[in-house]
């Protein structure tokens, strides 16, 4: 045991002293040259290397540098400044005059990449032609030979200036970069991006193939986690992740595709595949498809929007004729004795400004997209099968697919938005079947009074593509149906009957006051016209006990209606005498007018019951007539007044 501890001894002496002597007999500086040589030779990057370097036995044997940069050719600034610099070598290679290099370590480095940093290529000069039967040698100017097997950076920054002339710093940099004698390369990165206080943190591990570079690298994304915060953004933030394999191609026309894509936002999904082209246009493909696409964890200004409490005024007071009631505030079948008008401000319009809806810009690419969702959640929407179809060309983007099923209904909204002029005008085929309407008036922040399964068809068309523009650009037709129809907050047939009950006798005052109006099948045409203006062109709305026909305008602007409605009650008067049998005949004018959170209506019951009561007399004397000699002078004079009544 004591020889085997003796040999052992003798060993590390013999080995400590072989890399001492080694380290003693071998300068690191003698490098130097030749480090800033072959760089410049293989890069055209220019090597500068301030201090001197040194040699670093432990933990691992490496030659050590103070500050360094790497400049390219003509630049004015270097593409990379660090504060050190560690070259990690093998020990062996040394004795062959061989620099293998296991690792280039960068610690606090600057990378630029600017106008001021970028290579400014040189005119070359008139080629000779050569003697290509026998190969050049190259003359070599030293013995050493380089290969370095690993890159790190780590505590650095990236400054990064876009066409715009704006900077993007990445900063906390860590990126070890791996490669082999095959022209594998393996990439692990981390860092952080902040602009217009948000944050992106990114983790990216990666693996290329290089042995076709320049022209084509060939690779996968194995992992891409990152995580999205800041002002605008979800409280929560974004957080996900992606893989792909992707080819970059250098040929003629440069290309970059992603393959195989696996994309996740939060609790959405998406699969598929990505390739763009840059040539004298820039041309995109995207395929993408997913099972579950939540635009409400993703944008969160489709969240409902806070409604402030609305200023209340003083109750008004109404005569007889003219009655009030709050339709979206309220459930009253008649007027409520102190009823309140809300007041709400006016949206006025505003003149279109050449800035507004400039999409332009999109003719400089050409783009298809199709994606295909099992579920897409949009506020309270839940769509199901939702496809998108959409091709971009230097004139217009067309819409051609834009399908959906929601619940039991479905829709479908091919659209064309030009976007050679400005503002950018849009036109929209709709057409949709059985979709349930109460979602769709909390999803554009309308009164939910009414419901329904609607079905409709039409187009609409204007400048610009939101709300603001919808209220005050847009024009179109739209010719609708619903069925299962409910409107919360006023019963029509009842106002009708209770006002009725007040001034005879001969109809009972309703027991069972119901606070909706409901019918089997609304039938309307409304025609939109700028700044908001709606005409009701037909109305139509079919019960069992009641019919209601009618028309009128609304103002989107102004949240206030004009409507006239016409109804004939067949059913629930209370009695059975002829006075009801000759109301059920008749049709009813109803005025409904007024803010939207105060709705006026206006019933002359006074003028229907004295046209009844006339058209009685004069049914009295048609029948008394009947029986009297038709060729009488008093007979031939009441007929001629009968007929100017």
């Amino acid at each position: 045991m004591k020889r085997f501890l003796t040999t052992l001894a003798i060993l590390l002496v013999v080995i400590l002293a072989g890399l001492t002597a080694l380290v003693l007999l071998i300068n690191p500086n003698d490098f130097r040259g030749y480090l800033v040589e072959r760089v410049e030779k293989q890069s055209g990057y220019k090597l500068t290397l301030q201090d001197d370097m040194r040699w670093h036995v432990w933990p691992k044997l490496s030659i050590i540098s103070g500050k360094m940069s790497l400049t390219a050719p003509g630049a004015e600034m270097p593409f990379i400044t660090a504060d050190n610099m560690r070259l990690d070598v093998e020990l062996l290679p040394l004795l062959s005059h061989q620099l293998e290099v296991k690792e280039v370590m960068l610690k606090g480095a600057v990378v630029r990449q600017t106008p001021e940093s970028k290579a400014i290529p040189k005119v070359s000069p008139i080629s000779i032609p050569r003697d290509i039967s026998r190969p050049v040698v190259e003359p070599r100017a030293n013995n050493w030979q380089l290969n370095i097997a690993k890159v790190k950076i780590s505590d650095s920054l990236i400054i990064w200036q876009m066409k715009d002339g704006e900077q993007l710093n990445l900063r906390d940099i860590d990126i070890s970069l791996k490669t082999d004698e095959k022209k594998q390369v393996s990439l692990e990165m981390s860092t952080k991006v902040n602009r217009d206080r948000r944050e992106v943190m990114l983790n990216v591990n990666a693996n290329a193939d290089m042995s076709a570079y320049p022209y084509q690298i060939n690779g996968k994304i194995t992992q891409l986690d990152y995580i999205l915060s800041g002002t605008e953004l979800p409280e929560n933030g974004i957080s996900g992740g992606l893989s792909s394999d992707f080819t970059i191609k250098n040929d003629s026309i440069k290309a970059i595709s992603l393959d195989n894509l696996n994309l996740t936002a939060n609790d959405s999904q998406l699969q598929g595949r990505i390739s763009a082209e840059f040539d004298k246009k820039t041309r995109y493909q995207a395929e993408l498809s997913g099972d579950v696409l939540n635009l409400n964890t993703l944008l969160p200004e489709l969240a409902p929007t806070k409604i402030t409490e609305m200023a209340r005024s003083t109750p008004v007071i109404k005569n007889s004729a003219s009655s009030s009631f709050s339709l979206f505030n309220s459930a009253y079948a008649a007027p409520a004795p102190n009823a309140t008008i809300m007041a709400k401000p006016i949206i006025t319009s505003v003149t279109i400004e050449n800035k507004e809806y400039d999409l332009t810009h999109w003719g400089d690419i050409e783009f298809t997209l199709k994606l295909a969702l099992n579920k897409l959640l949009y506020k309270d929407l839940e769509i199901n099968n939702f496809k998108l179809d959409a091709l971009n060309n230097p004139n217009s983007l067309n819409i051609q697919t834009l399908t959906g099923q929601i619940l039991q209904g479905d829709f479908s909204l091919p659209t064309v938005i030009s976007t050679s002029i400005v503002p950018a005008h849009i036109s929209m085929d709709i057409t949709m079947n059985n979709i349930p309407l109460q979602p769709l008036l909390r999803v554009f922040n309308q009164p939910e009074n009414f419901s329904g399964l609607i079905s409709a068809k039409g187009n609409l068309e204007g400048t610009g593509y939101n709300r603001k523009a919808f209220y005050h650009y847009w024009q179109g037709t739209l010719n609708t149906s619903v069925t299962q129809f409910k409107m919360q907050g006023l019963n029509v047939p009842q106002v009708i009957q209770q006002s009725v009950a007040q001034a005879t006798d001969k109809v009972i005052y309703p027991e069972d006051i119901e606070s909706y109006t409901q019918a089997d099948n609304v039938i309307a045409q409304f025609k939109l016209a700028p700044k908001g203006k709606v005409t009701v062109n037909s109305l139509d709305a079919q019960a069992e006990a009641y019919q209601i026909k009618g028309q009128g305008k609304v103002d989107l602007q102004r949240h206030d209606l004009d409507v006239m409605l016409f109804v004939n009650i067949k059913k629930g008067w209370g009695k059975e005498n002829e006075f009801i049998r000759q109301l059920a005949k008749i049709e009813i004018p109803l005025r409904l007018y007024g803010d939207w959170n105060a709705i006026q209506y206006e019933l002359n019951i006074e003028k229907l019951l004295r046209d009844q009561l006339q058209q009685k007399a004069k049914q009295a004397i048609d029948n008394w007539l009947n029986k009297q000699d038709a060729e009488s002078p008093e007979v031939k004079a009441l007929n001629q007044l009968l007929k100017k009544i």
